[in-house]
């Protein structure tokens, strides 16, 4: 598997556009920069995604500084909105809500969480407020508001803690034009079958139409149907249906609402759950179920139970077969596996393009320069499943938190077998409320402290550490962020406002 015959990336071949090749293509473009190096595209014609709305996480504001381009030009392009966190309605229990808002929660404290102090505080004198209740971006996505102010940079964006909701085919176009402006060749059309060396590398693809395109190294961006690592490489896939039940996704598309909240909402439903992504001229609803619960047609029926007050049922759903997993490689001979074709998790944390993301960043950081990738090939795979795994199981601690008992498959989600890893996390956090070892391109801790709390799940007791504060200068430290938060929160605009200076040269000249 690991030939050491390697030779220089002179020729860079990305199997499959979309969003994850069309990503790869414009970062390796702009990192890459030397005239040897040739980076090609084969794009199957036809859509580049489904187009209902997708999101993302903090990280996708990163990648524009990195493609060093106008962040009001892609949401123009996008039909893109902002986005503070998530809200999750009925998952612990029906008629209860909880929040994934993004950013530090309050403020850290001598390099530390806000969580021990509040924790000690809540143990040691009652405190009544919820742990989310000190977060500005909660406080801004309740409010409505932007993440940008008018007059100043805000505590949101100077910490580019904020996300957007956008429209994915467009998303793949747009970062299409930035590769091609940038010299990157697009080739139209199917790889029919690949050529293997006698080293077991890749060397060339034969496309439908007879042409071969060879290459020195390989990116697999092609979906599900992985046809590099997984079908000419054979590299394992593991399955992850066990731990993670849905496996199909209905979605479809309304009309945009006048007031666009700067939120993601997921809602329980009765075999899964449901996206409503709000654009700028559009709302993309979806239902991710289990298969194993609820049929095709019968999913299609309780989304449209679901919106019937908000949305066009009269709307041709699409249907989406998911393979959950990850390859057992990420980067196997001279082939980089990035998006659908490394794995694929639940879009709940809205983890995909992040994870095509880091899986881009982490290559070009070890990116070799010798003749041997063997030991940065190891590294990388080690790295990058490890991120995976770690996403995997703060997906699945969703499902886990959950109290509903009202269908099967809520208890079938709950009692689902957790990773060893994910059992020692949760059996430290509930014995002395800390996080072990966490990896940092997945999610930080305040992310896990939102939702355990907002689940209603805190630790047995505090921690030492914070009880030997003194519960005055916590109680003037929380008082202190409530009245910061207040400050930031009025010096922010409405979403709306804001949306309209970005949207509205779109629609003057459309």
């Amino acid at each position: 598997m690991n030939a050491v015959t390697n030779q220089p990336m002179r020729r860079i071949v990305i199997v499959g556009g979309g969003t994850s090749g069309w990503m790869s293509a414009a970062m390796m473009s702009r990192v890459l920069k030397s005239p040897d190096c040739q980076i090609t595209v084969i794009e199957p014609p036809g859509p580049r995604g489904i187009g209902v709305g997708e999101a993302s996480i903090p990280s996708l504001v990163s990648l524009l500084k990195t493609l060093n381009v106008s962040e009001a030009d892609m949401m123009q392009r996008c039909e893109a909105t902002y986005k503070l966190g998530i809200q999750f309605c009925d998952w612990v229990r029906p008629e209860h809500n909880n929040w994934h808002p993004f950013g530090v929660c309050g403020a850290r404290i001598d390099g530390r969480d806000l969580f021990p102090f509040w924790l000690a505080e809540q143990k040691r004198s009652g405190l009544k407020k919820p742990y989310h209740s000190y977060s500005l971006h909660w406080a801004a996505a309740l409010a409505e508001k932007s993440p940008h102010s008018f007059t100043a940079q805000s505590p949101i964006a100077q910490t580019q803690s904020y996300a957007f909701h956008f429209n994915a085919e467009a998303l793949a176009s747009w970062l299409r034009d930035q590769a091609l402006a940038t010299g990157v060749t697009e080739v139209a059309g199917f790889v029919n079958h690949t050529l293997l060396n006698d080293a077991g590398d890749v060397s060339a693809v034969v496309l439908a139409s007879g042409e071969v395109i060879q290459g020195d190294f390989f990116v697999d961006c092609s979906g599900f149907q992985s046809v590099l690592m997984h079908k000419a490489l054979n590299d394992p896939f593991n399955d992850w249906g066990s731990q993670l039940l849905c496996d199909r996704a209905v979605a479809f598309k309304t009309p945009g609402k006048r007031v666009i909240p700067p939120y993601t909402k997921s809602q329980a439903m009765p075999a899964g759950w449901m996206w409503n992504i709000p654009l700028a001229n559009h709302v993309g609803l979806g239902y991710v179920y289990s298969s194993r619960f609820v049929t095709d047609d019968e999913a299609w029926s309780q989304l449209q139970a679901a919106t019937s007050d908000i949305a066009d049922t009269q709307a041709t759903p699409r249907f989406l077969k998911m393979r959950v997993g990850r390859q057992t490689h990420f980067w196997r001979s001279n082939v980089l596996a990035i998006g659908l074709s490394a794995g694929f998790l639940e879009p709940l944390e809205s983890s995909g393009i992040h994870l095509s993301q880091i899986g881009i960043e982490q290559f070009l950081k070890h990116y070799p320069q010798g003749a041997d990738w063997s030991a940065v090939r190891d590294h990388y795979n080690s790295r990058m499943a490890l991120i995976y795994d770690e996403v995997r199981d703060f997906v699945q601690l969703h499902y886990a938190l959950s109290e509903r008992v009202d269908t099967a498959f809520w208890i079938a989600a709950r009692e689902a077998k957790l990773s060893p890893t994910l059992t020692r996390r949760l059996e430290m956090y509930d014995d002395a409320g800390t996080l072990d070892l966490l990896e940092p391109h997945a999610f930080p801790e305040t992310s896990y402290y939102h939702l355990l709390t907002g689940s209603g799940r805190l630790p047995r007791r505090a921690s030492a550490l914070a009880l030997s504060v003194d519960s005055v200068q916590i109680q003037s430290i929380l008082s202190a962020i409530e009245q910061q938060n207040g400050q930031a929160l009025r010096d922010l605009p409405l979403h709306e406002e804001i949306l309209n200076r970005i949207h509205t040269p779109l629609a003057k000249a459309s």
